[in-house]
């Protein structure tokens, strides 16, 4: 039997380098240590070396400078006023230690975009608590003996040349402890261009706000399409989206969005309110066999259109919410991609229209009301954040 599952080619695989770093036989030897705690069998093995690495990658994070952690949890605070998502940080929270709240995360995290729950993972699992406690008891006592990685501190300050900071930005999008979760079911069909376009981690950042936040120096300005440009729309579809917006508006009094309950709906609408042309070519047959209809109009934009969720959205304009199938349903929205499309998800967010909201089976759904928005970006990430 293997006393030391994890070996230098494992822990080189979520670092910048090829080559072993005179810190690096320290932190190799802290993830088999951390690994032996792992006490989870239902686990695969693979796995459960992935969470000793991490854990260890977090530690060299915080004592070497590298900024990864600090960005995320800063930027959290930001967008929602605390530290952490789901776990408090209280009194005795230090943000340049190691802290057992953010192992609880970086477990949770790593096993949820995992695949390995049939389900939505309870931050609160019992199994996550437990690994926690027995990696914070190891990285505790190591974070006053280990080494400083001196590569990276400051890594992404500046680069040599744009191989460099080509390499700095693939590595950084999805090849870290903190990025390599949220990305690992598609990295192997993400080309060079795509990493500028789909956010990352657990904050669905774009590459560019990871840069800003990691170091803000003005030479990442240099690197083409890393910071990203608003498209000019040509003339023509601005005006046809205008005239979309305005027709819909005049034809709801105002409101931007409705609730059409079947096709035939749906097309009156089409018809009767936006003026389109009373052919199949205008509307939209294909959507005969589903069941209703939201439509939502923006001046830039246009319209959207999401179908067969109705239900699960506590709108007083809505006559289709059913608080039952929202209950069953609503938190699906949050975490299926393409179900909801990311403006009206965020309209629905914004307005506190998914109060049934909760993770199944469970009925204390406090945490998901409280966290609903960064639920949305972790689980949907280009789904939520892109356009």
């Amino acid at each position: 039997m293997k006393t030391k599952p994890i070996y230098a080619k494992d822990w080189l695989q979520i670092h910048p380098y090829t080559a072993i770093q005179p810190s690096d036989t320290y932190f190799i030897e802290l993830s088999n240590r951390l690994f032996k705690t792992c006490a989870l069998p239902e686990l695969p093995e693979a796995f459960r070396k992935k969470l000793a690495l991490y854990a260890s990658a977090y530690l060299e994070d915080q004592l070497s400078g590298l900024g990864l952690w600090q960005a995320f949890t800063a930027e959290h605070q930001r967008l929602y006023g605390f530290r952490l998502p789901f776990y408090p940080a209280g009194s005795g929270y230090y943000p340049d230690e190691v802290n057992e709240a953010d192992l609880r995360f970086l477990i949770w995290n790593a096993w949820q975009k995992s695949g390995l729950v049939p389900h939505y993972l309870s931050p609160y699992a019992t199994q996550v608590s437990e690994l926690a406690s027995a990696f914070y008891a190891l990285l505790d006592k190591a974070y006053e003996e280990a080494p400083e990685n001196e590569i990276l501190t400051g890594y992404f300050d500046a680069f040599k040349d744009e191989k460099d900071a080509e390499h700095k930005l693939a590595w950084l999008f999805g090849h870290t402890y903190l990025t390599e979760p949220s990305m690992y079911p598609y990295i192997a069909r993400v080309t060079s261009s795509d990493r500028f376009i789909m956010p990352t981690g657990p904050l669905a950042l774009f590459l560019y706000e990871w840069i800003d936040r990691l170091s803000g120096k003005p030479c990442w300005k240099k690197i083409k399409g890393l910071y990203l440009e608003e498209p000019e729309l040509p003339q023509q579809l601005i005006e046809t989206n205008q005239t979309i917006y305005r027709n819909f508006t005049e034809g709801t009094g105002g409101k931007c969005i409705v609730y059409l309950n079947g096709y035939e709906e749906l097309k009156s609408f089409l018809v009767n309110v936006l003026k389109w042309q009373d052919d199949e070519s205008h509307t939209l047959p294909q959507m005969k066999a589903h069941r209703n209809f939201i439509l939502m109009s923006n001046p830039k934009k246009g319209i959207l259109l999401a179908k067969d969720i109705c239900e699960y959205i506590a709108d007083k304009e809505n006559p289709m919410y059913d608080r039952e199938k929202a209950q069953a349903n609503a938190f699906r929205l949050l975490t299926e991609e393409t179900l909801c499309p990311p403006d009206l998800l965020t309209y629905c967010i914004e307005n506190s229209l998914l109060p049934d909201a909760s993770i199944p089976e469970e009925a204390d759904n406090a945490f998901v009301q409280k966290n609903m928005d960064f639920i949305a970006r972790h689980a949907l990430l280009y789904y939520y954040r892109g356009d």
